[in-house]
């Protein structure tokens, strides 16, 4: 005999996107803007601005 148990998992918050009436264009645009401009952001680090220093100076 086999027993149907429901689960109860949890609700969860992360479930997927939130569904506006914005159209799908202009969302996707608004969430590259808002990655890239987070990236753009922050700071280079010194190791990547030293390696571009040395090249700098090995074609200048």
């Amino acid at each position: 005999m086999t027993e149907n148990k429901t689960s109860k998992a949890p609700k969860r918050d992360d479930l997927g996107d939130v569904f506006t009436n914005e159209e799908l264009p202009e969302k996707i645009g608004k969430n590259l803007r808002e990655i890239y401009d987070n990236v753009v952001n922050e700071p280079v680090p010194d190791d990547f601005l030293n390696l571009l220093s040395k090249a700098d100076e090995k074609t200048g």
